[in-house]
């Protein structure tokens, strides 16, 4: 988040909230693939039986090859059986091995395809969640943070459903079914082989909140790095520009270090926990190796028990370090998807109302009763309109300048309901903006904004982004009426070429009049352009304004606008200053008034004229 919006510390109450509420988010995505872990349960109870299966047949094979070689050393008639039967146990002995192979691969992709599954659903749900919220969200977060919960936490939820749910299954199953075939073997061995496992309980009581705190903090370290990396890359022009590179190095080797410190942190909390689990099996099987020494020297138990035993405290082993493996992924996916929660958590403030007007189609009356608004996060500083009243009629054509910071974009922004707006301050054809369907509402307006932004498509792509397909005919009508068509001969493919990412192969200019032409494309019942002209020349501007003329017809517009000359050709023209409408009227009649707007118009006036002298005095020197 922006420094304007970083979070306060929380209370262990909310923070208890919280995580109850990330679990039954996860339920319900878990609920959803239930019959994927279904049968990946339902095979690990399989395999709870075939791995238990496994040690006890090889200790039954190896008592009856010790009995076998005791009636050859005899002779004795009846090891031909014997042998008859120690090649079918070995046949058995191939026959489980498999089995439990397969059995452990099927009940492996059942689970790890439930948790790709939950994955897929919920990315797509976190980014169509993304869409619904508001502008004002997006100025209290930093895009790198949000890329970082895409696909950093969301990986982290993927291992934590897969391998760690699965080990989460297996593993107590596997215990109790183990320990449940010991205990009938030999009660008294069991006992002694089991008391140093209890152990796990304390140790992975010791390091949960230590490994749940260090996953958190690394997550937020990369977050923090995808945020100056996405930054950098997208101001890479303005990093060179100002010889900043350097600066930003040690910037990238300052976040970089945070999260190498954070993630040997990490790494060394996760080495600890898997190491001390790894002894409890060594202290079994030393206890196995007394005890059932002398317990085979007393005749109370025989070597292939002796074996079982050991093959069992090995068996073991290998799941109770898995658990400590798969108690650090938990711990990792449950901080992933607490910040994951804490994004879909966040209710898009602009929404279709509830009972709101069944409107299909709008006509484009725009009315504005005593409307205040400030920024959200922002409401401690001045408003940026303060008690704006206006009343446009459908198809006029509205000029709108003033001062830098004066609210003209405010106001441009808050008609097709970008930001949060009380009820009873906007309305559209009578209606207020608030009960209109979102669909409705931007269906029928077309905003080119002030910072054009175009895809990394192909030019044609870009300028039919909101039609249902990319119509050639109105992407070349659209690109004529916004003075575009010329430049189209001059780019290698046409109207086929890739403009790069954020349109860094075209100018400035071409960039402002590609966002004109896709809001013309659209053919809008209401059209804003806000300061849509300023990055082209005044002729340049005269020509897109000629053929702004037939677009404008039929259409409400509300054209913002730092240049006077821009606006001169309005119905009605509005003077902003502070928030506030300080004039309205024509272009003559606010020349006439002597206010702000003729004081706008004389100054730019006289620095178009010094301009002008400049470029004449540089032609004369040039020849």
């Amino acid at each position: 988040m922006s420094a304007a919006a970083l979070p306060k510390p929380r209370s262990r109450e909310q923070i208890a909230h919280e995580r109850r509420q990330m679990f039954r988010r996860l339920a319900h995505y878990m609920r959803r693939s239930s019959r994927l872990y279904a049968l990946g349960v339902a095979t690990t109870l399989v395999y709870a039986l075939l791995y238990v299966a496994f040690p006890y047949a090889m200790g039954r094979t190896t008592d009856a090859v010790i009995a076998y070689s005791r009636l050859a050393a005899s002779d004795a008639p009846a090891h031909t059986n014997a042998a008859r039967r120690i090649a079918w146990m070995c046949a058995g002995l191939v026959a489980v091995a498999l089995a439990r192979a397969a059995v452990r691969y099927f009940s492996r992709v059942e689970i790890f395809n439930a948790a790709r599954e939950i994955e897929y659903r919920i990315r797509n749900d976190l980014f169509a969640h993304l869409q619904r919220l508001p502008q004002s969200f997006y100025l209290k977060w930093r895009t790198g943070d949000l890329m970082s919960r895409c696909v950093n936490d969301l990986t982290a939820v993927r291992l934590m459903l897969g391998p760690g749910l699965l080990n989460l299954a297996q593993t107590p199953v596997l215990m109790a079914v183990a320990v449940g075939a010991m205990l009938y073997q030999n009660a008294t061995l069991t006992g002694l082989m089991l008391l140093p496992y209890p152990l796990f309980l304390l140790i992975a009581r010791g390091f949960g909140r230590r490994m749940h705190g260090a996953n958190l903090a690394v997550q937020e370290g990369l977050a923090d790095l995808s945020s100056h990396l996405q930054e950098t890359f997208s101001g890479i022009a303005v990093v060179k520009a100002y010889a900043m590179e350097e600066t930003s190095r040690r910037r990238f080797d300052v976040l970089a270090q945070q999260l190498f410190d954070r993630n040997v942190e990490l790494a060394r909390v996760g080495a600890t926990m898997p190491a001390l689990t790894g002894l409890l099996p060594l202290s079994g099987m030393a206890i196995v190796f007394i005890a059932g020494g002398l317990q085979i020297r007393a005749g109370e138990m025989t070597t292939g028990d002796f074996l079982f035993f050991m093959l069992m405290n090995y068996e073991l082993g290998l799941p109770l370090f898995m658990l400590g493996w798969m108690f650090n992924l938990v711990q990792r996916g449950t901080a992933s998807m607490t910040r994951i929660d804490e994004v879909l958590s966040t209710p898009p403030s602009i929404a279709d109302r509830a009972g709101g007007a069944p409107i299909e189609m709008l006509r484009g009356e725009i009315e504005l009763r005593g409307l205040t608004f400030a920024y959200p996060g922002f409401e401690a500083r001045a408003p940026a309109l303060r008690d704006v009243s206006l009343r446009i009629p459908a198809g006029a054509v509205v000029g709108v300048v003033g001062p830098v910071g004066s609210g003209k974009t405010a106001l441009a922004s808050l008609v097709p309901r970008l930001y949060e707006l009380p009820d009873g301050m906007l309305f559209i054809d009578g209606v207020d903006v608030n009960q209109i369907p979102l669909a409705t509402l931007r269906r029928a307006i077309a905003m080119v904004p002030q910072d054009p932004f175009l895809f990394s498509l192909s030019l044609a792509d870009n300028v039919a982004y909101g039609l249902p397909e990319t119509d050639m005919t109105r992407v070349r009508d659209a690109a004529e009426r916004a003075q575009l068509a010329k430049d189209v001969a001059d780019l290698p493919y046409g109207y086929g070429t890739l403009v790069g990412e954020r349109g860094v192969m075209l100018s400035g200019g071409q960039r402002q009049r590609a966002a004109l032409a896709r809001a013309l494309a659209l053919d809008p019942r209401i059209l804003i352009l806000d300061d849509t002209l300023s990055a082209v020349d005044a002729e340049t501007e005269a020509a897109i304004q000629a053929g702004l003329r037939r677009a404008f017809e039929g259409r409400t517009v509300l054209v913002v606008a730092s240049r006077v000359a821009t606006v001169r050709d309005a119905d009605l023209i509005l003077v902003l200053d502070d928030g506030r409408i300080v004039e309205r009227g024509t272009h003559e009649d606010l020349l006439a008034k002597g206010g702000l707007y003729a004081r706008l118009a004389r100054d730019q006036e006289a620095e178009a004229r010094r301009r002008e002298a400049l470029a004449e005095v540089e032609a004369e020197d040039t020849l």
